[in-house]
């Protein structure tokens, strides 16, 4: 099972190295563009915008807000991506690719298979998150003479590596779906459809005081974003949360993959209806 985690993650380096740039450029346009924003933007009433507060609290007033509010408030869609593109292509991509035939063939059982993947996804997302951080740190102090503040770069790259659960709540989705799912476009499909509605649904619910009550709904109600988070690290309860979110939709997994019938492409439950009538 390690060494069919270890081939694995050697295959998707190239992956690894292209989010690790990619959030390398996210941070360093986003970083360095606060320190030149203009006093007037600064001090700009976001939330007196309705296009705006569909996006959440913005704010830019100060330089925790702006990291917070707007940074971090994009990132984490960002690292969603990457959890639904990762997570719906270890089981359901391979299987469309015509690969995963040959990795059942190895003597390991179903839930084995499945836990090889998982540990690939924690992986990337670990090692993407890292590069990440690195690279959030890096700008922050060529930036830090510009900024008042009271965060240092250590602050900055534990922010970024908090994400971690949040990402692998959305791979561990993903995963699921792809299991249920006839193929990984649909898996993904769907897996994009989630990703969007937790965002966008947790920001609308949140213009209203009456459904404020449905955030604690979306995942993404847990994300580190709040100057006290950045500070002080994420509350041990939203990552429990976030965690323990996660590893029912492993079970959830290892349950429908046992289910299913590979390489022939239907639904879940035609298969299971299919198997009654035999």
């Amino acid at each position: 099972m390690l060494s069919l985690f270890w081939h694995e993650l050697r295959m998707r380096r190239m992956l690894l190295i292209g989010w690790g740039s990619g959030l390398l450029v996210f941070f360093s346009v986003y970083l360095a563009f606060y320190p030149a924003l203009p006093a007037e933007m600064r001090n700009l009433d976001l939330q007196a915008i309705e296009l705006y507060r569909a996006f959440g609290n913005l704010s830019m007033a100060t330089f925790e807000g702006y990291i917070g509010s707007t940074i971090f408030h994009f990132f984490s869609v960002l690292i969603g991506v990457l959890a639904i593109v990762t997570g719906t292509g270890v089981l359901a991509g391979e299987e469309d690719a015509g690969t995963l035939e040959l990795q059942m063939a190895l003597p390991l059982t179903r839930w084995q298979l499945v836990t090889a993947k998982v540990l690939e996804l924690a992986a990337i997302a670990l090692v993407v998150l890292t590069m990440a951080g690195i690279a959030a740190a890096l700008v922050f102090l060529a930036i830090r003479s510009q900024l008042t503040t009271n965060l240092d770069a250590g602050d900055l790259f534990r922010a970024v590596i908090a994400h971690w659960p949040l990402v692998f709540l959305f791979q561990m989705i993903s995963l699921w779906l792809g299991t249920v799912t006839p193929s990984r476009r649909v898996a993904l499909a769907l897996a994009a459809v989630v990703l969007v509605v937790s965002f966008l649904g947790y920001n609308l619910v949140g213009m209203s005081p009456d459904l404020e009550w449905l955030q604690p709904l979306s995942p993404f109600h847990y994300r580190p974003s709040t100057p006290d988070a950045l500070d002080g690290g994420p509350a041990a309860s939203d990552l429990l949360v976030l965690s323990g979110a996660a590893l029912v939709f492993y079970l959830l997994a290892i349950v429908s993959f046992e289910q299913r019938d590979v390489t022939v492409g239907a639904w879940l439950w035609t298969r299971l209806v299919r198997r009654r009538v035999v």
